[in-house]
C-alpha cells in the first residue's frame, strides 16, 4: 500500500490553506528539544509521586488542578499503564530511576495481590480502591483489552529489575491469554472472557444487556483498538523472553494489523467478525497513527527495521490522517471521521494530540528529506499542545477540546466512565500516552540534534 500524499496532495492542502507556517520560520530539533524536555520534567513531577497510593497501586482520579478526588475502583488499563510509564521513565532517564523504579515496583504489587485472580487466573476488570473484588460472579467480564496492558506492564518491569517472579507472572498471563482466547483458526484473539476463560461471545443469561465488550466491539467480534494493544503487549514480553510460541503470535498479530485490518488507501476498520469479515464503521486517526508506531516497533523486535512493506503501510495511515482528520487550520488531529468524508467528531483528544507528536516526528525522521512537511505539521501538533491541551495554570494536558483549542472538558457517554469536570487522572487518562510520546519525542530530536552536528 503506497502513500496517497508524497508531497503533492499535502502541498496543494497547505497552499490553500491559512495560518501556515512557512519552513523558515521553524523552530529547529534543538530548539524542540529544549521545549519537550521541559514538559517531559513538569509531567513527571505532576504524576510522581503524586499518583502513589499508600494501600497499594495508584489513584484513580484527580482534579484539574491535581488534588485527589474520591473514586471506588481502580482499572486494569490505569494501573498497568502506570507501572509501564514508571519502570520506561527509570529505563531511559537513569537519574529519575531511583524514584521511579520503587514506584513501578508498588504498582507491579497492587497487580499481583489484588487485580489477579487467583482462582481462575488472568486479570480482574476492576475492583474496589482498597483492592477487594468488586464482583466474584462468573460473568464479570475478563477482557484482552485489559490483560493486553497488564502484560505491558509486567514485561516492561522485568525489563527494568529483571526480577524472575515478575516474568514468570507475565509469562502466565501470555499463556492464559493464549490458551483461551487465540483462534488457531482464523488469527487473532477472542476478546471477552467469563472469569473461568470461557469465551463470552454472546450476553450472559444473567446479563442480558451486555452485548458489548469493553472495546465496543459486539461480543464474539474482533476490535482493531485490541489487536493494536497486543500487538504492543507481545513487542514488550518479546523483548525480554524470546519464546518461539510467542514470537509466531506476535508475527501473526503484525500481519494482521498491516494486511487484514487496513483498508485502502490507508486507514483501519475499527470491528470485525470473528472470521476477519469487516464491518462498516468510522475511522479512529489517533489509533492509525499509533499504529504506525507499534508496528515499526514490533518489526525491530523481530529484527526486521527496515521491514519496507510495513514502513509503506505505517506512512499510508499518517498521510491520511493528514488528509482527512488533520486540522490545517488550528493544527492537531481530529478524533475520528469517514474514510473519504469529512471529520464525524472534530475534538482534539489529548492522547490523539500526544500520538500525532510522536508518530509525525517517526515520520520526519524517515521521510524528512523527500518531504519536509512532516515537520511543518510535527511544528504546528506541538504548538496546538502548547497553546490549547497544556493547563497553563495548573499543568498537565486536558482530556479534551473543541477543535479550535477551547472549551477544554472531560470525557462524555462514549465512556464507561464520564467525566463532567477537568480531571488530570482517571480510570482511563494516565501518564502513559503523553509521557511515552515526549519520552520518544525527545529522544529522537536528541537522535537528529546529533546528527545534524556532525
Amino acid at each position: 500500500m503506497k502513500s496517497i500524499i508524497t508531497g503533492f496532495i499535502i502541498m496543494m492542502a497547505i497552499a490553500f490553506a491559512g495560518n501556515t507556517l512557512l519552513a523558515d520560520d521553524l523552530p529547529s530539533p534543538k530548539e524542540m528539544l529544549g521545549k519537550v524536555n521541559a514538559e517531559l520534567e513538569k509531567g513527571l513531577k505532576l504524576w510522581y509521586p503524586r499518583s502513589v497510593d499508600p494501600r497499594g497501586g495508584y489513584h484513580s482520579i484527580f482534579d484539574q488542578d491535581w488534588t485527589l478526588k474520591p473514586y471506588e475502583t481502580k482499572g486494569i488499563v490505569q494501573q498497568s499503564r502506570m507501572v509501564w510509564t514508571a519502570a520506561e521513565v527509570a529505563l531511559r532517564r537513569p537519574d529519575h530511576r531511583a524514584q521511579m523504579e520503587p514506584i513501578a515496583v508498588h504498582g507491579y504489587k497492587f497487580l499481583r495481590d489484588f487485580m489477579w485472580d487467583k482462582e481462575y487466573g488472568g486479570f480482574y476488570w476492576e475492583v474496589k480502591a482498597d483492592g477487594s473484588p468488586l464482583c466474584t460472579d462468573m460473568s464479570e467480564m475478563k477482557h484482552a483489552y485489559g490483560e493486553s496492558f497488564a502484560l505491558y506492564g509486567l514485561a516492561n518491569l522485568y525489563r527494568l529489575n529483571g526480577d524472575a517472579e515478575v516474568l514468570d507472572l507475565a509469562k502466565k498471563l501470555f499463556h492464559w491469554i493464549d490458551k483461551y482466547g487465540h483462534d488457531a483458526k482464523y488469527g487473532g484473539y477472542r476478546e471477552a472472557w467469563y472469569r473461568d476463560g470461557r469465551q463470552m461471545n454472546a450476553p450472559p443469561k444473567d446479563r442480558p444487556d451486555q452485548i458489548k465488550g469493553k472495546t465496543r466491539e459486539m461480543l464474539g467480534d474482533k476490535s482493531m483498538n485490541t489487536h493494536l494493544h497486543l500487538l504492543e503487549a507481545f513487542t514488550e514480553l518479546y523483548r525480554v523472553w524470546p519464546d518461539p510460541v510467542l514470537r509466531s503470535r506476535l508475527a501473526e498479530l503484525l500481519v494482521i494489523m498491516r494486511d487484514k485490518v487496513p483498508t485502502w488507501p490507508g486507514a483501519m476498520r475499527q470491528f470485525f467478525r470473528y472470521d476477519w469479515t469487516p464491518a462498516a464503521t468510522y475511522v479512529s486517526f489517533g489509533h492509525d497513527i499509533e499504529c504506525t508506531y507499534l508496528m515499526e516497533e514490533a518489526e525491530i523486535i523481530l529484527g526486521n527495521p527496515s521491514a519496507k512493506k510495513t514502513l509503506e503501510v505505517g506512512r499510508s495511515f499518517v498521510d491520511h490522517a493528514l488528509q482527512f482528520g488533520w486540522d490545517e487550520k488550528y493544527g492537531g488531529f481530529f478524533y475520528d471521521g469517514a474514510t473519504f468524508g469529512v471529520p464525524a467528531d472534530t475534538s482534539k483528544f489529548w492522547w490523539v494530540q500526544a500520538e500525532g507528536l510522536n508518530t509525525l516526528l517517526l515520520m520526519h525522521d524517515h521521510y524528512g528529506k523527500e518531504n519536509p512537511e512532516y515537520y511543518r505539521c510535527f511544528i504546528k501538533q506541538w504548538n496546538f499542545i502548547e497553546k490549547h491541551i497544556l493547563d497553563a495554570k495548573y499543568g498537565g494536558w486536558f482530556p479534551l477540546t473543541d477543535a479550535d483549542g477551547s472549551n477544554p472538558r472531560g470525557l462524555d457517554n462514549r465512556f464507561s466512565q464520564v467525566t463532567h469536570g477537568l480531571e488530570k487522572a482517571h480510570l482511563w487518562k494516565t501518564s502513559y500516552h503523553e509521557i511515552r510520546a515526549l519520552l520518544n519525542v525527545s529522544d529522537r530530536l536528541k537522535k537528529i540534534t546529533e546528527k545534524e552536528a556532525r
